[in-house]
């Protein structure tokens, strides 16, 4: 009962970011001939990729400032804790592989991907070891496309 609330609570948490995100700024229509999947889903691997190699700067770059995202547990952390977890090699490498990314929606200024993650190792003092199905919100603000959330649901032990 209660992994199922988290579950819920975390979804919830991710789509109210994507929500607010599009109160952010004024709808305008996609550029002619722009690929918002095909955008987003580069940025999605620039994500992981930066995830990986403990590129905090990408990172930075990547997410908004109002980026949220929920761990394992339920715990949230905002941009600049992501940056820094993502930037610290002391905390320990994760091995994050990928599979089944899906953009979900997509609009001229929000897109919601999912995937299934893999991640075997442990950051800090929290065991990642599993497959999670996860939820990433991408908002355009300002001409540029920009990580806004996303949220981890546990499938199974590994």
């Amino acid at each position: 009962m209660m992994r199922t609330y988290a579950v819920a609570t975390a979804i919830f948490f991710v789509i109210a970011s994507g929500v607010a995100a599009l109160g952010q700024a004024p709808q305008k229509p996609a550029a002619p001939g722009e690929d918002v999947a095909g955008t987003v889903s580069i940025l999605d691997h620039i994500w992981l990729d930066a995830a990986r190699n403990h590129d905090g700067e990408t990172a930075s770059w990547l997410f908004a400032d109002d980026f949220v995202e929920i761990h394992p547990g339920g715990f949230l952390v905002n941009k600049q804790q992501q940056v820094d977890m993502i930037g610290n090699a002391k905390l320990g490498d994760l091995q994050i592989q990928s599979t089944d990314i899906q953009v979900r929606y997509a609009s001229p200024d929000v897109a919601v991907l999912t995937d299934t993650t893999t991640i075997r190792g442990t950051q800090g003092d929290v065991p990642y070891d599993g497959q999670y199905r996860v939820m990433r919100v991408f908002v355009k603000q300002h001409g540029r496309w920009r990580a806004a959330g996303a949220g981890l649901a546990r499938l199974s032990a590994q």
